[in-house]
Protein backbone atom coordinates (compact mmCIF):
# COMPACT_ATOMS: atom_id res chain seq x y z
CA UNK A 1 0.00 0.00 0.00
CA UNK A 2 1.27 3.19 -0.89
CA UNK A 3 0.04 6.54 -0.10
CA UNK A 4 -3.43 5.09 0.30
CA UNK A 5 -2.69 3.30 -2.79
CA UNK A 6 -4.17 -0.69 -2.98
CA UNK A 7 -2.79 -3.09 -5.67
CA UNK A 8 -5.29 -3.97 -8.28
CA UNK A 9 -3.60 -7.35 -8.54
CA UNK A 10 -3.80 -7.59 -4.59
CA UNK A 11 -7.68 -6.86 -4.81
CA UNK A 12 -8.28 -9.42 -7.71
CA UNK A 13 -6.65 -12.02 -5.76
CA UNK A 14 -8.90 -10.81 -2.56
CA UNK A 15 -11.84 -10.61 -5.02
CA UNK A 16 -11.69 -13.81 -7.01
CA UNK A 17 -11.81 -10.92 -9.89
CA UNK A 18 -10.22 -10.98 -13.69
CA UNK A 19 -8.39 -8.01 -14.20
CA UNK A 20 -10.49 -7.48 -17.39
CA UNK A 21 -12.90 -6.88 -15.15
CA UNK A 22 -11.47 -3.76 -13.36
CA UNK A 23 -10.30 -2.61 -17.02
CA UNK A 24 -13.96 -2.68 -17.71
CA UNK A 25 -15.37 -0.75 -14.82
CA UNK A 26 -12.79 1.95 -15.73
CA UNK A 27 -13.71 2.06 -19.49
CA UNK A 28 -16.96 2.53 -18.68
CA UNK A 29 -16.03 5.52 -16.70
CA UNK A 30 -17.22 3.43 -13.23
CA UNK A 31 -13.46 3.47 -11.36
CA UNK A 32 -10.55 4.93 -11.81
CA UNK A 33 -6.90 3.61 -11.52
CA UNK A 34 -3.54 4.80 -10.35
CA UNK A 35 -0.28 3.67 -12.85
CA UNK A 36 2.85 4.11 -10.67
CA UNK A 37 5.61 1.85 -12.07
CA UNK A 38 3.48 -0.66 -14.14
CA UNK A 39 1.52 -1.76 -11.97
CA UNK A 40 -1.96 -0.66 -11.52
CA UNK A 41 -3.14 0.89 -8.40
CA UNK A 42 -6.84 1.64 -6.60
CA UNK A 43 -7.50 4.29 -4.18
CA UNK A 44 -9.18 3.53 -0.86
CA UNK A 45 -12.85 5.83 -2.34
CA UNK A 46 -12.21 4.04 -5.36
CA UNK A 47 -12.10 0.64 -3.45
CA UNK A 48 -15.32 0.90 -2.05
CA UNK A 49 -16.91 1.74 -5.19
CA UNK A 50 -15.30 -1.63 -6.76
CA UNK A 51 -16.69 -3.50 -3.78
CA UNK A 52 -20.44 -2.01 -4.52
CA UNK A 53 -20.09 -3.16 -8.47
CA UNK A 54 -18.72 -6.13 -7.29
CA UNK A 55 -21.52 -7.02 -5.05
CA UNK A 56 -24.21 -6.13 -8.14
CA UNK A 57 -22.39 -7.89 -10.69
CA UNK A 58 -21.62 -11.28 -8.63
CA UNK A 59 -24.89 -11.30 -6.19
CA UNK A 60 -27.56 -9.28 -8.52
CA UNK A 61 -25.82 -10.87 -11.92
CA UNK A 62 -25.74 -7.11 -13.57
CA UNK A 63 -23.84 -6.74 -16.35
CA UNK A 64 -21.66 -3.90 -16.66
CA UNK A 65 -24.31 -1.94 -18.94
CA UNK A 66 -26.87 -2.28 -16.01
CA UNK A 67 -23.63 -1.01 -13.39
CA UNK A 68 -23.64 1.73 -15.40
CA UNK A 69 -27.16 2.56 -15.26
CA UNK A 70 -27.15 1.98 -11.48
CA UNK A 71 -23.90 4.43 -10.63
CA UNK A 72 -26.22 7.27 -12.84
CA UNK A 73 -29.18 6.57 -11.20
CA UNK A 74 -27.53 6.48 -7.37
CA UNK A 75 -25.32 9.90 -8.44
CA UNK A 76 -28.82 11.37 -9.29
CA UNK A 77 -29.98 10.48 -6.21
CA UNK A 78 -27.38 11.89 -3.92
CA UNK A 79 -27.37 15.17 -6.04
CA UNK A 80 -31.18 15.33 -4.85
CA UNK A 81 -30.96 14.43 -1.69
CA UNK A 82 -28.44 17.18 -1.09
CA UNK A 83 -30.24 19.50 -2.79
CA UNK A 84 -33.22 18.48 -0.43
CA UNK A 85 -30.76 18.95 2.52
CA UNK A 86 -30.29 22.83 1.44
CA UNK A 87 -33.68 23.30 0.67
CA UNK A 88 -34.17 21.89 4.04
CA UNK A 89 -31.58 24.37 5.97
CA UNK A 90 -33.36 27.31 3.66
CA UNK A 91 -36.61 26.65 5.02
CA UNK A 92 -35.60 26.44 8.73
CA UNK A 93 -33.35 29.37 7.79
CA UNK A 94 -36.69 31.44 7.09
CA UNK A 95 -38.65 29.96 9.59
CA UNK A 96 -36.47 31.67 12.07
CA UNK A 97 -37.06 35.43 11.20
CA UNK A 98 -40.75 35.17 10.35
Amino acid sequence: MRNNLIAVNDICIYHHLEIDFIQSLEDFGLIKTTTQKQSSFLSSGELSKLERYVRLAKDLDINLEGLHAIAHLLNQVETMQSEINALKADLIHSKHFN
